[in-house]
């Protein structure tokens, strides 16, 4: 039995993360016989980058990767989050699209965008990080971050995402005064504000001067470090990084692939999207007017962003993925049926708003932390990116076209078919299975682990 897998049983004994890697200090004497020299450089490496040192090797890794990728997300979900707000600017009633339509149109971007996103990650490993945003970022943080650092990372890099909400709510709010500006309506206005801030400050985006003001600075030992820490989290028999179709193959008949496209589908997606699109028009029903709307539909998004970025650091503090996605759910949860209730009351309003927190908080918070599970379980860069995809296909396939169409303009404002499809939602098509898959595991780690112990048993 491995060191990693008596780690993990630990892990499970402790009723947290499973099938995670041992970290290198754990693992170093349980691997001296295998005489591999880079590894062995590489554990003097990491013995020497610690404390102090380790705080600042890392922080030039965040640097180097994290301010790029997340721009670039929070420009990607700019564009896509502007829907829901100009649909308060008349754009409806101007281009002659009915709600229904306007439904379906998000649902069209989610098939031709998810369906491509296996196949971007999949050929990441040929092509490098030119292909897909989303789903390569994942892997590119699941490459070079250790596994108990990988959740805080991956949610300051979603947190772009929740922030995009705030950010096109701010714009939306300032565009409110600019309608009939030079005769066009203020949606116009909005699609040509945010689309030029895209197209302006992504080429502005050197990444590679990022990368040599920092590799100029960090030294040849901690340009050694960023590279083995890459190749020896896991032990030191380095996974192989040649594209293979098996890998693929191995990812697609997976089990835990499929729970984690469970969770990620029916716990995040569809909750997640659905609020979106819908959220400037849930504050409109409240009773503020368009313009306000937009104003008020900042704030859930920043307490959002904050609540995930502590999520994520409190999943890798403490090592519990399974209870910190719980936890993201129940409060994702409790937001949904709290507004339920509320919106047939509107001496409620205050409520209801309140209760837009705490959903937009649970839905938003659960992503990253379900990525970081999918990653730390799959080692095999290959099968580990093709695991991505596929959870992102039917996340954006199936979340983005179902949530886009569960709040209907018909039922506003209570919204019996959204309010009730989101919790159940929520319930059997993630609750249930994130249950299941954990027990699973613990199960399987305390079955590796039963030949150890029994070999460590002191004689009677």
């Amino acid at each position: 039995m491995s060191a990693s897998d008596a780690s993990s049983a630990k892990d499970a004994e402790k009723g947290g993360l499973s099938s995670t890697p041992a970290p290198v200090a754990d693992t170093a004497a349980a691997f001296v016989s295998e005489h591999n020299p880079e590894y062995e450089r590489f554990l003097e490496l990491d013995a020497h980058f610690q404390g102090d040192n380790r705080k600042k090797f890392i922080r030039k890794l965040d640097w180097r990767l994290l301010p790029s990728l997340s721009f670039l997300y929070l420009m990607c979900s700019l564009d896509k989050s502007n829907a829901g707000n100009a649909k308060l600017f008349g754009f409806l009633t101007d281009v002659g699209m009915t709600a229904t339509q306007f439904n379906l149109a998000p649902m069209y971007l989610f098939f031709t965008y998810g369906l491509c996103e296996p196949v971007s990650n999949v050929m990441l490993r040929r092509l490098g990080p030119k292909a897909g945003l989303y789903p390569g970022s994942y892997f590119i943080l699941s490459s070079w971050y250790a596994p108990r650092e990988l959740a805080t990372h991956m949610a300051i890099f979603y947190g772009a995402n929740t922030a995009a909400g705030a950010f096109g709510g701010v714009i939306a709010y300032g565009v409110g005064n600019l309608d009939g500006a030079h005769g066009w309506r203020a949606w116009k206005w909005l699609f040509l504000i945010e689309g030029v801030i895209t197209m302006v400050a992504v080429p502005a985006l050197d990444h590679d001067v990022i990368g040599r003001r920092l590799d100029h600075h960090a030294g040849q030992d901690v340009a050694l470090l960023f590279v083995a820490r890459a190749r020896y989290n896991a032990g030191p028999n380095p996974p192989t990084y040649t594209f293979r179709w098996a890998d693929v193959m191995a990812a697609a008949k997976d089990r835990k692939t499929y729970f984690m496209m469970m969770l990620f589908w029916w716990g995040g997606s569809i909750p997640t999207y659905s609020l979106s699109y819908t959220l400037p028009t849930m504050i409109l029903n409240l009773g503020y007017t368009a313009v306000k709307a937009q104003a008020l539909s900042m704030p859930p998004y920043i307490f959002a962003t904050i609540v995930c970025v502590f999520v994520g650091w409190m999943s890798d503090r403490f090592q519990r993925r399974y209870y910190s996605i719980m936890s993201c759910y129940a409060l994702g949860l409790v937001g949904i049926v709290l507004l339920w209730i509320t919106v047939h009351y509107k001496r409620l309003a205050g409520v209801s708003y309140f209760a837009i927190f705490l959903a937009a908080a649970g839905y938003s918070a659960q992503a990253p932390i379900v990525g970081a599970w999918t990653a730390v379980n799959v080692l095999n860069p290959s099968k580990r990116a093709a695991a991505i995809g596929l959870l992102m296909l039917f996340g954006s396939v199936g979340g983005g076209s179902i949530g886009s169409n569960i709040y209907l303009a018909s039922e506003a404002p209570t919204y019996p078919l959204g309010f009730g499809f989101s919790v159940g939602a929520t319930v059997l098509g993630a609750m249930i299975p994130a249950t299941i898959h954990w027990w699973l595991m613990r199960r399987e780690n305390r079955r590796r682990a039963a030949p150890c112990r029994r070999s460590t048993r002191r004689p009677s």
